[in-house]
Order: structure tokens, then sequence, then C-alpha cells
């Protein structure tokens, strides 16, 4: 079993904190990927998973051994680098071999030619294994990198941004040789991008960090679905989710910063007064009469995209709303529109969190009585 538990990891450089308590459990044989914008912690934490790093506190276990002060030969992880790593003077047999080599004697066994050629047939390295480094395409100098981690079989396979530099063209490939590959070994894998789009398409934990510490952990389709703090809603998905400061009435709509329009909200119960912020997918919302809307406002930009069209939507706020609509919605910029919200798609966000379904806000408080007897 190569479990993850990690409980209350904390890393710092002189006065910066990288890592602020981080606690994250992540089964044996998951497909985990760690994202984040650039200076989050994502690529510390991947770091002190493999004893590249001492942690300043906190515990690190691998299939339930605390592993915490243990240095990297001994915790059973192998990990693929961006930069691939890769020694220039070696073949691709030679490169995949060398760590094998080095952790079971020098001798070049029918044993390490055999998983060494095992690993080329996953990676579709067979006809290139008689090549140097300087003789293959970025792809498939990223595929090496990591068939010199896999042969090793390790309990844990570490991937620190294994698709950034990489075209468009071979992200896709490569992405789609990375998911069978865990599908045929089943090891458990920890993945660090920046991409959202390599996160929702590999993982089967996302884990998405921000300044240091775990946001939200779960499966993809929950964290688009359900975000947990309005930084998961913007950070997820293209465009994001529409975010709008509102106010809750008496009769359980949202009145959007400014007075303009209201937004039905059925979906949860919250304490009339409340200052919250209501978010909808771009595809939750739907063009209408501008009478007849929820909201309306001023098309200020249209983009094609193919397969859809975006309409930015001035409604008077910082921002313009967003919806994705068929590609033959037709209008042109200038002219105004309703918007209808799916009420069943709303998200409330009070306070920094999401409220969850059927969970009411606290109470407003009546201080009166508290001033009459200060008084």
């Amino acid at each position: 079993m190569a479990g993850i538990e990690i409980d209350g990891l904390v890393k710092r450089f002189g006065a910066v904190t990288a890592l602020d308590g981080v606690t994250l459990s992540l089964p044996d044989g998951a497909y985990a990927v760690i994202v984040g914008r650039s200076g989050c912690g994502k690529s510390t934490l991947l770091r002190l998973l493999a004893g590249l790093e001492d942690a300043t506190a906190g515990t690190i276990r691998i299939g339930g051994v605390d592993v915490t002060g243990l240095p990297p030969k001994r915790r059973d992880v192998a990990m693929v680098f961006q930069s691939y790593a890769l020694y220039p003077h070696m073949t691709v047999f030679e490169n995949m071999a060398f760590g094998l080599r080095l952790r079971d004697g020098r001798r070049d066994t029918a044993a390490i030619a055999e998983r060494v050629r095992e690993a080329a047939r996953m990676l579709h390295l067979d006809d290139l294994l008689t090549r140097r480094p300087a003789a293959l395409s970025g792809g498939q100098r990223q595929r090496v990198a990591i068939g010199r981690a896999v042969v090793r079989d390790p309990a844990v396979l570490l991937l620190d941004e294994p698709l950034s530099n990489l075209d468009a063209g071979l992200r896709l490939s490569v992405r789609r040789e990375l998911a069978a590959l865990h599908r045929r070994l089943g090891t458990s894998m920890v993945h660090v991008t920046h991409d959202q789009t390599e996160a929702m398409t590999l993982a089967d934990v996302m884990v998405l960090m921000e300044a240091g510490r775990v946001v939200q952990a779960g499966p993809p389709l929950e964290l688009y679905a359900r975000p947990a703090t309005p930084f998961v809603a913007r950070f997820l998905g293209t465009p994001p989710m529409n975010l709008l400061p509102a106010t809750v009435a008496e009769d359980g709509t949202a009145i959007p910063a400014g007075g303009g329009g209201r937004i039905p909200l059925t979906a949860v119960a919250v304490t009339p007064g409340a200052t919250v912020e209501i978010g909808a997918r771009p595809e939750a919302i739907t063009p209408c009469p501008p009478e007849a809307g929820h909201l309306a406002g001023t098309v200020v930009l249209i983009e094609h995209l193919g397969e859809s069209v975006l309409w930015h939507v001035d409604v008077g706020l910082a921002e313009p709303v967003v919806a994705r609509l068929c590609p033959e919605a037709a209008t042109r910029t200038g002219e105004t529109t309703g918007l209808t919200w799916d009420a069943d798609a709303t998200h409330v966000f009070w306070q920094g969190s999401r409220i969850a379904d059927q969970s009411p806000l606290p109470p407003r408080q009546d201080l009166s009585e508290d001033l009459e007897n200060t008084a």
C-alpha cells in the first residue's frame, strides 16, 4: 500500500512560509494533481514528498510509514523533473537503466534490460533506445524521463510540471500517455501543474493550493460544480465563474450591488440582509428580452470559439457578466439584452465560503437589548 498521509506540514525558508500547515490524505493508487498559481507552494510540497527538502514541522507517511526524516533513496519514490534531466552522452536505453544500475549494481543484467524494454514498450520508445537525447523531440525526451522513473517500480511517482515545456499538440499526446500509464501501472502518482486543464483531465483527486495552504481537495468535477470558496470558483473554468456582490432580500432573492435586477436563490436558505457573493458558470446564464431577465445590460464583447460563443454583458458592475451560448446565438455589440440565471446552478458565498444547500446563515444578532442593558 502506498497511500500518502500529510499532517500539519510546514516549510519555511527564512522569514518566508512556503507551506503553512498542509494536511492531506491521498488514497493508494490515486492520480493526484496539485494545481495552483505560481508561488502557491505546490512544487515545494512535491520536493518535501521526495525528500529533497526538509520539513520545518509536520509529518509525511507513505504506505503507513513515517518518512519525514528519511533520505530520498529510502522513500521508494521516483521523480520526473520539468527539465527532463537526461544525460546527453547516454543513449535512451542507458538513461532509463541508469537508476536501476545504481540501485542494483552496475552490471547490465538481463533483468534490467527486460525492465527497460518493458517500460519502452509502454511509452512507445522501442525504436529509440539507441538514440541520444539530442536526436529526440521534446515529447520523446519527456517520455524517456518518465520511463527512467517508471523502471524503478516506485511506490509513488512524482511529476513536477512534466508537460510545461511541450507545445500544445505534444502536451495533449503526452497527457493521454500519462493517463494510460497510470491505468496500466496502478501506481500512486502526484502531479504538479499550474494548468487547470491538465488537472481536470488527469486527476482522480485534485488538490488546489493558494498561499501555502490546501484550499480544496476532491474529485475534479466536485471542485468545479461545488467550489468551496470564491477563489476556487474563479480559478476553475475558462472563462471563470461569474461572481457578483449582492444583498439577500426578504423574498429570498439576491439584489446585486447597485440595485439592478434580482437573482433567485432557490438552492440555499440565507438570512435576509446578508451581504453575499452570487456565482454562476457562463453556461448557466441565458439571454432573454431585457424586461424578462434577472439582470439586463449591454453586450460589450462577443467571442466566437467555434463550439460556442461568449457574450460579455456590462450590467453596471466592475466586471461584465459572461454567458456561454450555442454558436448560432446572434447579437451585436452595443445591443441591450436580459440575462436569466439558472437558480439551481447558482452558488452563494458568505464570508469567503460556499453556503451548502439548505444550510442557513447564522441569524442576525439583535443588539438593541444589549445596548439598553449597557445604558
